[in-house]
């Protein structure tokens, strides 16, 4: 794969001018640019030298009002977050700090993040994924996402998750200099022990409905390299909702797509998810189509089919939905088994239930699609398929990890804020003989990463 080159220069901070000479309800640049006003305290997570805090602690649209913000209900503030900050970055800044040693402050104390670039795209788009850990703290994990204007990613210390994601749509975006995102805690979510059904498990294919050929038996015959790389080339795609409701839904989808690798990438199952494009060509296409809230893979699959793929070079797609679909499931395909199914949908927005939308909850929501276009289950055997019996999720305890310790593999039907992981079964690590998704996306990675002609 070729190397992707330095992210482009960025854009400067956001500057926010605000003056009032009426004293009632007067505020001054200074209280929107640098000195939070919302909430007690500094903000808990501070990324970099050059993290500017607009509001700190906010809870609610009057507190973000009250700081100066203009017109805060437009913001994307994900749904259930309960407490979060407000802020901008020096992008210019923050993309040579990324690239060396990234200086963080947590709850008051400093540390340093070593983060390596990843490497698994096509394209050359200003956008850049880095992930790491923070020095000397073991079991810490650190994952950002920088583009032109954009950060999106996560922060892990012990037992506690920051989640760090823009917030205003395009047409806002496009006003400012740096745009607004919110950093908030994973012990700051609504309700996150409310579970959601991800999907009811791999749809059955409509009438007429063409599956992809492959070569026969060219899964047992590539047994001899499981244990060789398989490169998967994947087409991201998006509809106009989405589209229009981001600052730049592509940060958004590499984000997914990085720690999809990072899953894929583990060394008993050797795939590496290669971006071929992130493409919102069709994106009033795809929004118009009369499947795209009730049937969102019918809808995909009509607008980019497999011959399509083939023009992009591309095995699999994976469409970020910006729209709420009908019924309960989050997340569809209709799999490997048996029609070797190449479309994935996951919903990216907040459903009428529990489910939040949030940056957790997209990213494992579609590395469960994935996994499904690999063939592997859910915890429950098929009803009509129960061969190969190890293609499970598994379930397992861990301590010490309040305030719910049982925790889920990333295929389990259902996803919970605290409970879900984004990896895969494996006898290896989480799961045992009988839970191993990463044996079964082993034996079939061969398989998807021939679908493209």
């Amino acid at each position: 794969m070729n190397k992707k080159i330095r992210p482009r220069t960025f854009s400067v901070l956001l500057a926010v001018m605000l003056v009032s000479m009426v004293a009632v309800s007067a505020v001054s640049a200074q209280d929107v640019t640098g000195t939070p006003t919302a909430g007690s305290g500094e903000p808990a997570l501070v990324i970099g030298d050059s993290m500017d805090v607009l509001v700190a602690g906010a809870t609610s649209v009057s507190d973000m009002r009250a700081s100066g913000v203009p017109e805060p209900e437009e913001l994307n503030v994900p749904k259930g977050v309960t407490r979060y900050d407000l802020v901008t970055f020096d992008h210019v800044a923050l993309s040579k700090q990324v690239q060396s040693v990234l200086p963080l402050r947590i709850h008051g104390k400093e540390y340093q993040a070593e983060l390596h670039r990843m490497d698994f795209e096509q394209i050359d788009d200003g956008i850049d994924s880095y992930d790491g850990a923070i020095v000397g703290v073991g079991g810490s994990d650190v994952l950002l996402t920088t583009g032109e204007n954009a950060l999106v990613g996560s922060v892990t210390l012990g037992n506690e998750t920051f989640w760090i994601t823009p917030v205003e749509s395009r047409a806002r975006a496009e006003k400012e200099a740096s745009p607004l995102h919110v950093i908030y805690s994973s012990r700051d979510i609504e309700n996150p022990e409310k579970s959601v059904i991800i999907d009811y498990g791999t749809l059955i294919p409509p009438e007429g409905y063409t599956p992809t050929e492959v070569p026969e038996n060219l899964e047992s015959s590539a047994i001899e390299l499981q244990d060789q790389y398989a490169t998967v080339n994947l087409l991201v795609v998006t509809d106009n909702q989405f589209y229009q409701d981001q600052d730049n839904w592509k940060t958004i989808a590499q984000d997914i797509v990085a720690e999809a690798n990072r899953q894929f990438d583990r060394d008993d199952i050797l795939v590496s998810l290669c971006v071929m494009a992130y493409t919102d060509s069709r994106r009033v296409q795809l929004s118009n189509h009369s499947n795209i809230t009730n049937n969102p893979v019918v809808a995909v699959q009509a607008v980019y089919p497999d011959s399509d793929l083939d023009l992009w070079a591309s095995d699999l797609a994976l469409y970020v939905g910006g729209y709420d679909a009908d019924g309960s499931a989050q997340g569809a395909t209709y799999g490997y088994y048996p029609y070797h199914h190449r479309h994935a949908w996951a919903q990216m927005v907040p459903d009428d239930i529990w489910y939040l939308g949030t940056t957790h909850g997209r990213r494992c929501v579609s590395i469960h699609e994935l996994g499904h276009l690999f063939d592997t289950g859910h915890q429950d055997l098929d009803q009509n398929r129960t061969i190969p019996s190890y293609r499970r999720a598994y379930q397992w305890y861990q301590p010490f990890s309040p305030p719910l310790n049982l925790k889920n593999t990333v295929t389990y039907s259902y996803f919970n804020e605290l409970m879900s992981t984004t990896e895969f079964s494996s006898d290896d690590y989480h799961g045992d003989a009988d839970h191993d998704n990463a044996r079964r996306i082993r034996e079939t990675k061969w398989t998807v990463a021939n679908y493209h002609s």
